[in-house]
C-alpha cells in the first residue's frame, strides 16, 4: 500500500519527495519509501462552461438570462489532461491506501484539491499537509501533524463560494452586456473583482485627463535666529518658513513658520495667493518692514514603534513605494522565494508570529546574517519580542511573511 501525495506544482513536488524518500522518476510523479508524489500544473480542473451543464446555454440569449445552474459539474483543461491523467489514476489506485493534500495551504490551494478529487472521482480518505515553509524541518514537522482533510471543508466551501460568484457574475453579465450592445459582434468581459477594479482605474484616469491646474502665489521667507543685542551672524543657522493661515488665537500679521526639513506635503505646503500676487505681495511686505520673535520653543520625545512584520498586502504596498511593482510581480516574487525555502508562505493576512515560530528567529537571524550583516541590530534573534510581534490570537491560517532557515548564500537568485 502507498501513500499518494498530491502537490500543486512541480517544484513543491520535488521537495517534498526528498524529504519522504520518493526519489526514483516515474511518468509524472515521484515514488518511493511507500509514497507516490504527483503533482498539479496549477489548475488541472475548473467549474464546466454554461453549454457544457445546459445544452440550451450554448446560443447566447436574453431569455436565457440568468443562467443558474441546479449542480456544478467541474471539467478538466485540455492543454493539461496528460498529468490530469496521471494524478486520477494515482488518486484511484487500488494500492493507495490515503491521500495527501500538499497543495498551498490556503483558500486557492484547497480549491484546487477539492476539483481535482471530485474530477478524478477518488474516494480515498484524505490528510491536509498544512505549513508555511518548504524546508526540511517544517515539511518533516508537517508530516508529522497531519490533519483530517474534513477539518478544511469550511475552507472548501469558502473556496467554492469565491469560485461560483465569479462563474454567475462572469458568465451571465458577460452575455447581458454583449447582447444589450448595438454590435454584439465583440464580446464584453466583466467580471465580479476586474469590473470594479477597472472602473476605479477608469474614474482615476479621467480625473487626471480634466484636471484644470491653477497658478497661485506662497509667501515663503528665509529665517536667521540671534539672540538679543547681538549683531547678526552670518554664519548662524537659517531656515526657511512658509506663511500659513493665523490661528485663532494669533493676530492677521502673525504667521506661523515651518521649518522645511519637513518635507511632507501638508507641512511644506503654504497658503495659497491669487495668482495676480496682490495679496501675497502685501503679506511679503509686511515680513520685510516686521521683525520675527519667537514666542515659544517646545520641545517633546515621542517613541514610535516598529513597524509591524510584513503580511502579503503590506509587502506588496511597501514594494510598490520602493521598487514600483505591480501586486502581481511582487506576489510572484515571494512566491518564488517560497519555493526557493527562502520566504514563509507568501499569501498570509497576518501581522504577527506564534510562539513555536518565534522560537526558530536565532536560526533565521544566523542564516541571513552573513550578507546582511550590516543591517542587522547587535540584538537581533537574541532579544525576545513582545506580544505585539508574538500573539498566537492575532494568525490565522499562516504567520507573518519572515524568511527561513535556508542561507541565502547557497540558492542561486
Amino acid at each position: 500500500m502507498t501513500i499518494a501525495v498530491l502537490t500543486e506544482k512541480p517544484s513543491v513536488a520535488r521537495e517534498i519527495a526528498q524529504v519522504v524518500g520518493a526519489r526514483k522518476r516515474a511518468d509524472g510523479a515521484l515514488t518511493g519509501n511507500g509514497y507516490v508524489v504527483t503533482w498539479a500544473v496549477g489548475h488541472l480542473a475548473a467549474l464546466a462552461q454554461p453549454h457544457e451543464i445546459e445544452a440550451r446555454w450554448k446560443r447566447w440569449s436574453l431569455n436565457e438570462l440568468p443562467m443558474i445552474p441546479s449542480a456544478w459539474p467541474v471539467r478538466v483543461y485540455d492543454k493539461t489532461r496528460d498529468q490530469f491523467e496521471i494524478v486520477k489514476r494515482i488518486l484511484c489506485d487500488p494500492d493507495t491506501e490515503r491521500i495527501v493534500c500538499a497543495t498551498d495551504a490556503g483558500r486557492e490551494g484547497e480549491l484546487i484539491f477539492r476539483l481535482i478529487y471530485e474530477a478524478a472521482g477518488a474516494t480515498k480518505p484524505v490528510q491536509r499537509l498544512w505549513i508555511s515553509s518548504l524546508t526540511k524541518q517544517a515539511i518533516v514537522a508537517g508530516f508529522g501533524s497531519l490533519r483530517p482533510g474534513s477539518e478544511f471543508d469550511g475552507l472548501a466551501d469558502a473556496a467554492r463560494g469565491r469560485s461560483r460568484a465569479d462563474w454567475l457574475v462572469g458568465m451571465n453579465l458577460s452575455r447581458f452586456y454583449t447582447l444589450r450592445q448595438s454590435d454584439s459582434r465583440e464580446v464584453l468581459s466583466v467580471g465580479r473583482v476586474q469590473t470594479p477594479t477597472l472602473s476605479m482605474v477608469v474614474e482615476r484616469e479621467l480625473a487626471i485627463r480634466n484636471f484644470v491646474p491653477e497658478a497661485y502665489k506662497e509667501v515663503r521667507a528665509v529665517f536667521q535666529p540671534i539672540r538679543d543685542g547681538e549683531e547678526e551672524q552670518s554664519t548662524a543657522p537659517t531656515y526657511e518658513g512658509v506663511y500659513v493661515l493665523p490661528t485663532a488665537k494669533g493676530s492677521a500679521s502673525k504667521s506661523r513658520a515651518k521649518k522645511s526639513a519637513d518635507t511632507s506635503d501638508d507641512a511644506s505646503r503654504g497658503f495659497r495667493f491669487p495668482a495676480d500676487g496682490e495679496e501675497a505681495g502685501r503679506v511679503a511686505g509686511r515680513a520685510h518692514a516686521g521683525t520675527a520673535q519667537v514666542e515659544s520653543i517646545e520641545g517633546r520625545q515621542r517613541k514610535i514603534p516598529p513597524p509591524l512584520l510584513y503580511d502579503l498586502t503590506e509587502l506588496q504596498r511597501h514594494a510598490n513605494r520602493l521598487f514600483g511593482n505591480s501586486a502581481k510581480k511582487t506576489l510572484d516574487i515571494a512566491q518564488s522565494l517560497y519555493e526557493k525555502k527562502l520566504l514563509s508562505y507568501p499569501r498570509t493576512d497576518s501581522r504577527a508570529l506564534t510562539q513555536d515560530v518565534a522560537t526558530t528567529l536565532p536560526d533565521i537571524v544566523a542564516a541571513i546574517r552573513e550578507p546582511y550583516e550590516s543591517l542587522l541590530a547587535p540584538d537581533s534573534g537574541t532579544r525576545p519580542l513582545g506580544k505585539r510581534f508574538v500573539d498566537d490570537s492575532k494568525v490565522g491560517d499562516h504567520h507573518a511573511l519572515i524568511p527561513t532557515t535556508t542561507p541565502p548564500g547557497r540558492t542561486r537568485l
